[in-house]
Formats: C-alpha cells, sequence, structure tokens
C-alpha cells in the first residue's frame, strides 16, 4: 500500500522530469567549423564561423579587466538583452583566434562568463548573432605576464 508521501514525492518527481527541457544539443564548433579554430586574425576566424566578419557595434557588453596581471586566467563576461542564436568570444594575441563559442538555446539568456588565456596584450571581441545579424563589441586587454608559457 502506497501512503500519501510516497504518492506526493512520485508525482512531484513525474512532473518535475516531465518539464525538464528536451531540446537541448550541443554543437561541437571544432568539428563542424574547424577552420574557425586554426584562423590567425579575428575577421578570418568570424567569417569561417558566421559566413560574414560584418558586424554591428554595440547591443553586447563585454566585461573584462583593462589590465590583466596574469595572462593565464583572465575573467570574460559576455551579456546581451538580444535574443541571439550564438555568441563567439575572439582575441588578437594568441596565434588561434577563436576562444570559446555557445550555442544559445530559443529563449535563452545571453550571459556567459569564462576565464581565456592571452599571450600577450591584445583585444577581445565578443560577438552575437541574433536575427541573421552580427553585433560586437571589443575591449583591449593589457597583459602583463604572458598566459601561453611567458
Amino acid at each position: 500500500m502506497i501512503n500519501r508521501r510516497n504518492f506526493l514525492g512520485l508525482g512531484l518527481g513525474a512532473l518535475a522530469v516531465s518539464m525538464a527541457p528536451t531540446t537541448l544539443s550541443a554543437i561541437n564548433f571544432r568539428e563542424t567549423k574547424p577552420k574557425a579554430w586554426t584562423a590567425t586574425k579575428v575577421d578570418v576566424a568570424m567569417q569561417e564561423l558566421f559566413g560574414t566578419s560584418t558586424t554591428t557595434e554595440g547591443k553586447v557588453k563585454l566585461k573584462a579587466p583593462d589590465i590583466a596581471e596574469n595572462g593565464a586566467v583572465i575573467p570574460v563576461e559576455v551579456s546581451s538583452k538580444l535574443k541571439g542564436s550564438k555568441v563567439a568570444i575572439f582575441q588578437d594575441a594568441n596565434p588561434e583566434a577563436t576562444v570559446a563559442v555557445f550555442t544559445v538555446p530559443e529563449g535563452g539568456i545571453i550571459d556567459y562568463s569564462i576565464r581565456i588565456k592571452m599571450a600577450k596584450t591584445g583585444k577581445v571581441t565578443a560577438v552575437v548573432e541574433a536575427d541573421g545579424k552580427l553585433y560586437s563589441t571589443t575591449k583591449d586587454v593589457k597583459v602583463t605576464i604572458g598566459g601561453c608559457g611567458g
């Protein structure tokens, strides 16, 4: 015989499982867009990833330190109120320009935070793809100690 607590627990558990997202999927951009990961210039990497390197400045917030004491662990935050489908982070201080690419689920909030490596002082660029357009912002980051063996 099942008591009321067990019945309610099973019912709430079944409800939680039924409401779990079922359309989550990840795209491995290293496999689907390999040239974007080997590109040495930001505009070439954007072209490989998005099919264009033309962006509109604005509507994207990029938070990174003005001066990074250690290039091995630079905190970077990207956010936007856009209803975007993809977010990418690039930099021009390392041999490979592409740092990270995120697929934003439908209705998802663009608010990503990662730590990146930069061998030397350079620019970090965040790009959001929304409604078939690219929006970007760039920030200069001065690195005092290199993060790639320097």
